[in-house]
């Protein structure tokens, strides 16, 4: 149930940035509607207005007339790169939760204390298997879950103790790098995200260029210079999700690591066992 409800507020993030991307895109290219005409007032005389030269009138592309494909991309890039810039937020928000959740939970991770394995050897030499036992019943992590399954198929048989202990450890590496590879996805793609939006502000500032009459590049400069703002929040977002990513990475190696040491520890004592056993007899 409690993953569930994490996937649901995955997904209404990532809804929520597509609803800011559209807003933003139907503000940029909805149309402006025209002042109406002001009527002269009643009795008033009717001044005319001076002969006006008449200048001639670029003709309009057929991408600007013609409702096409390529006329939607245009507006679409119209938007320029704020709409980006929200779903870059997002996924930096997105970003923070995945490492605060995985952070907590390596913190939860390991409840038996650094000096478990120093007690574990000290109740296998005594053959004190219950001790060992009781002391990872009930506690929770990698760590006991491995030791656990090799105590309880200790007079197994190392084959099977063997065989119990790696199905166990492939189960606790996807639960311990459940979620990093959204981590890792950010970092690689957040960049190309923010390069987007800034292609798409460049192409905004060129045509509002081509459509202004008396600004030149002032505008244009002011449009490049917000555009650029894409690709620096880009890196901004990519840059912590790498370092986050490739340090819970670590953080899951080392404790997979640290608990298939203490399984192999098992391992070591029921192979003894079973040697003693068949030299007794």
């Amino acid at each position: 149930m409690v993953t569930m409800r994490k996937e649901l507020v995955f997904v209404c993030l990532f809804a929520l940035a597509g609803l800011f991307g559209v807003h933003a895109v139907w503000a940029q290219t909805t149309p402006v509607a025209p002042a109406p005409a002001v009527s002269p007032a009643p009795g008033a005389t009717a001044t005319p207005a001076p002969a006006a030269t008449a200048t001639p009138v670029a003709a309009t592309p057929a991408l600007a007339t013609n409702n096409t494909l390529e006329r939607k991309l245009v507006n679409i890039s119209m938007a320029g790169a704020r709409a980006l810039l929200y779903l870059l937020f997002v996924l930096s928000v997105v970003c923070v939760a995945v490492a605060i959740e995985k952070y907590v939970q390596f913190r939860r991770d390991n409840p038996l204390g650094a000096d478990f394995r120093v007690k574990l050897v000290g109740w296998l030499d005594k053959g004190d298997l219950s001790a060992a036992r009781q002391a990872v019943e009930k506690a929770r992590g990698v760590n006991a879950a491995l030791v656990r399954e090799g105590l309880l198929n200790f007079d197994e048989g190392a084959a099977t103790i063997e065989e119990v202990i790696n199905s166990r450890l492939i189960l606790e590496r996807g639960r311990l790098e459940k979620r990093l590879i959204i981590l890792g996805t950010i970092g690689n793609n957040a960049p190309f995200i923010g390069l987007l939006g800034t292609v798409m502000g460049i192409i905004k500032a060129f045509h509002d260029l081509s459509t202004a009459a008396t600004q030149g590049p002032q505008m244009v400069m002011a449009g490049i210079s917000e555009a650029l703002i894409a690709t620096a929040v880009g890196l901004f977002v990519a840059i912590p999700a790498v370092i986050l990513f490739n340090w819970l990475k670590a953080r899951a190696r080392s404790l997979l690591d640290d608990a298939e040491a203490n399984g192999k520890i098992v391992l070591a004592y029921a192979k003894r066992a079973r040697e003693a056993n068949h030299g007794g007899q």
